[in-house]
């Protein structure tokens, strides 16, 4: 039977001075979707055109996959129920300054299909190989798109909870 997946994306900016705790944050993210259940998550960061010059542009974007869109707000309601993910969201928001970016337009959430149908996820997958060849901690290029992983891990996770994503109403 063939399973077509869901990506969400959430795009954002990191100001220069807050990116290492911007990265101990997404350390933790991945850690925490984990446990509740994020199939996976990964951050980037766009650079340029030339990316091999080391040029950044301090826009990142999370990509979490789901089994579907009920998996998708299973993760979100375990989210919601869980302290420690509430408390690295809020600190996220912070981070970012989520209600100016959501005001100026730079926080942008994303939802694709699959078009494809989607083999089971397996370890020792091409992201293990990456990291291992980029080493830890440090960035390796994802491809020629303009974007780069931003830390030598194998991607787990997500944060789909925040503040303007939609919300279930509540009876």
């Amino acid at each position: 039977m063939a399973s077509f997946m869901l990506l969400q994306t959430n795009s954002y900016v990191v100001p220069k001075e807050r990116r290492a705790e911007h990265a101990r944050l997404v350390r933790k993210f991945r850690q925490t979707l984990a446990r509740l259940g994020c199939d996976q998550f990964d951050v980037f960061e766009q650079v340029g055109a030339n990316w091999g010059g080391g040029e950044t542009t301090g826009r990142f974007v999370q990509m979490m996959r789901f089994r579907d869109r009920k998996h998708q707000l299973s993760v979100q309601a375990a989210e919601r129920q869980d302290p420690s993910a509430q408390q690295l969201i809020a600190e996220f928001c912070e981070l970012i300054n989520f209600p100016y970016q959501q005001q100026q337009g730079l926080f942008a959430v994303g939802f694709y299909q699959s078009v494809l149908p989607v083999a089971p996820m397996r370890a020792g997958s091409e992201y293990d190989e990456a990291a291992a060849a980029a080493g830890e901690g440090e960035a390796a290029p994802a491809d020629d798109s303009g974007l780069r992983m931003v830390e030598g891990e194998a991607p787990e996770v997500e944060i789909s909870d925040v503040p303007g994503d939609e919300v279930e109403p509540r009876g």
